[in-house]
């Protein structure tokens, strides 16, 4: 083999369940394949420099392992075993494929079946396994809230904080808060703000008033939390806030950006308590389009704090006729205005192209053991969606303001869909009697003419998760490159700062323009090297914190449900195959809005075929076809809650009645093992 075609590169091990893994380089989009030999001696997040040579399959490219540069699993959280004599501990986090050794000694007072983190003391080889001793036992594995816990341990979120900020008080806060005698505030008081939350929420960042407009259509104010007047760059509670990111947001359970003594009190916009805000005041024609704003910092005192089901009780008849006896008619004024404001914003989002999914939401409801009782849809109303244009108005003029300014900060940004993805969209649509014309690169307002077009189909619930697939991911960036799905020029996050850092951010730039000063804004990174722009680094670490809360929410979610599936082992459930892949179909129940996998093992002797344009597994000998939105009767065959797997068999049907065949043998056997 010839030198040229050999060469080293360095990146970061991705680790696969099934125990091969691949390479991500630092530099370059390809990824190269780990073999499971190679992934003996690394775990995955390790940064590793390889040396590449051509594989024997197409298309592959192996790596053999070269050195490890750095070490990405120290502790890690997992479940104690006892096999073949040895103690271990087996990690929940599935793409790292070693099982840690533990001596006896190093034990602690973990038993066999309970949650713990393990600490790496030798990392592994080739030839031996990695070595480690127990530093927290988390909790016995059926435990209610276990799976918060192991959550926040595998997706290493910070979750206790330090005891210097445990023990600073309110009145603490206070004192340190100098900008609440500043003369500069203005004092809102005695105007009729509202906050609209949804019912268990306890922290409240934003707060509206809205009036008729003597000239224009409204005006509206938007009122959000003046969370950078209590905390302040570099300080210790500004560092714990940068490196949660966002708040993480559980079944009924919060694990906080902020000390709760600011995300509930100080800072929450809470009913009858004087607050200090930063104001977007904006008017708003009978159009929808913003035709002056202005920013300043201010006092409120929020008259009311609804629910967004109260909320929609009052507005869901647009008569405001009916609450002409209420005690506060300007409340009631305010409430009304918002709703015709609404009107004329999403007037103004449809026109300008902006996309709008209509997808089914579920709330997931528990019993008092922290166990799933039922998942029920949840109907979005009018009272989601006023707030929600009010709070993408407020911030578009944070976006222009800051642009405008020529400030550095970091924007809310959504890329052009992916071509390859547009084209195979394309395709698909068309096969499914669905025109898609669409320009290169697509704009806006011809995804919205789609979305429109298929809105009245029976599988438009498919066609809109396949267009969202079809999307890049929003991120943050100080790098303005408008928001696709928006159809906005510049956008950025500005009205959700007791929960994103981000938002913070962005507060901090708005008031070095208002006061013309600039702050330490850096100060989490004076150590950084100065080659490298400090506003990427905040805007990769923002994106990344954001991902990691999601995925952590998901997987608590996951192992719920399949707690809540494990009492069905053997039921026969209906259901609509909602992705399909090379190894099987998934399945969403009808009613539960669980998924789970018909492997393609279990569709028929013989070999299917994955056909990614069509979407389908189609039988290479009978030209059977199981494709998206079919509906089909399926048995829960077996749960596996530490892989967070649901498994069904296909019950074929004939003559409408499920026929009796051997997954129905098999199920007794396997669901004895589960």
């Amino acid at each position: 083999m010839s030198k040229d075609k050999i060469k080293e590169i360095r990146g970061v091990v991705l680790g696969h369940s099934d125990g091969y893994g691949f390479l991500r380089p630092d530099v370059g989009k390809e990824d190269f394949y780990l073999s499971p030999t190679e992934m003996l001696k690394v775990m995955h997040g390790d940064q590793v420099i390889v040396k590449i040579y051509p594989g024997s399959e197409k298309q592959r490219t192996d790596a053999v392992i070269l050195e490890v540069v750095k070490r990405a699993q120290q502790d890690i959280v997992g479940r104690v075993v006892f096999e073949n004599g040895l103690y271990l501990v087996v990690p929940e986090e599935k793409r790292i494929n070693h099982d840690i050794v533990v001596s006896k000694n190093n034990l602690q007072t973990a038993k066999i079946g309970q949650i713990v983190v393990v600490s790496i003391t030798d990392q592994p080889t080739k030839v031996t396994p990695p070595i480690g001793k127990i530093i927290e036992v988390v909790g016995d594995s059926d435990e209610p809230g276990i799976e918060n816990e192991i959550a926040l341990r595998k997706f290493k979120i910070p979750h206790h904080f330090p005891e210097e900020i445990l023990q600073m008080t309110e009145a603490d806060m206070s004192k340190l808060c100098a900008a609440k005698s500043d003369k500069k505030r203005i004092d809102l008081t005695e105007i009729d703000f509202f906050t609209v939350d949804g019912s268990d929420a306890k922290d409240f960042d934003d707060a509206i008033y809205v009036e008729d407009h003597e000239e224009a259509g409204w005006r509206a104010l938007v009122a959000i939390a003046d969370v950078s007047s209590y905390v302040h760059p570099g300080d210790s509670i500004d560092q714990e806030a940068f490196l949660r990111g966002t708040s993480v947001y559980f079944p009924r359970s919060v694990i906080p950006m902020l000390p709760e003594f600011l995300s509930n009190n100080l800072c929450s916009l809470n009913p009858d308590m004087n607050r200090m805000v930063l104001v977007c005041d904006m008017v708003v024609s009978a159009d929808g389009d913003i035709l002056a704003y202005q920013f300043y910092e201010a006092t409120i005192r929020s008259r009311a704090r609804f629910s967004y089901e109260d909320f929609w009780e009052i507005i869901k008849d647009d008569d405001a006729e009916k609450f002409q006896d209420f005690g506060n008619k300007s409340l009631v004024a305010a409430i009304f205005s918002a709703n015709n404001l609404f009107k004329a914003l999403h007037r103004n989002r449809k026109k300008r192209g902006a996309l709008d999914f209509e997808t089914v939401e579920t709330s997931i409801q528990l019993n008092e053991e922290g166990k799933i009782q039922r998942i029920i849809p949840v109907k979005r109303t009018n009272a989601h969606k006023i707030i929600e244009e009010c709070m993408i108005a407020a911030n578009i003029c944070a976006a222009h303001f800051i642009f405008d300014s020529k400030k550095k900060c970091l924007y809310r940004i959504h890329e052009d869909p992916d071509e390859e993805k547009v084209e195979n969209l394309k395709v698909y649509l068309k096969s499914q009697g669905v025109s898609f014309a669409v320009s290169s690169p697509p704009s806006p307002e011809e995804y919205s003419a789609l979305l429109e077009q298929i809105k009245s189909r029976s599988d438009s619930e498919v066609l809109q998760s396949l267009i969202l697939r079809s999307m890049k991911q929003a991120c943050y960036s100080p790098k303005n490159t408008g928001h696709f799905a928006l159809a906005l020029k510049k956008y950025t996050h500005f009205t959700s700062p007791i929960r994103r850092y981000p938002d913070l951010l962005v507060h901090r730039v708005i008031k070095e323009i208002l006061y013309k000063k600039n702050f330490d804004l850096h100060a989490n990174f004076k150590t950084r090297d100065e080659s490298i722009d400090t506003w990427e680094v905040l805007g990769e670490q923002a994106s990344l914190a954001e991902r990691r809360a999601e995925e952590a929410t998901r997987d608590v979610i996951s192992l719920l449900k399949c707690q809540f599936m494990q009492e069905r082992i053997g039921e026969q459930m209906r259901g609509i195959i909602t992705n399909v892949v090379p190894f099987g179909l998934f399945v969403t129940l009808d009613n539960l809005f669980v998924e789970g996998l018909i492997h393609v093992s279990e569709l028929g002797q013989e070999f299917f075929q994955y056909i990614p344009t069509s979407h389908e597994l189609r039988g290479e000998r009978t030209g059977k076809r199981f494709k998206l939105y079919d509906r089909v009767l399926i048995q829960l065959m077996r749960v596996d809650v530490p892989n967070r797997k649901i498994q069904f068999a296909l019950l074929h049907q004939r003559d409408g009645k499920p026929a009796k065949n051997v997954t129905l043998r098999r199920k007794r056997k396997i669901s004895k093992d589960a």
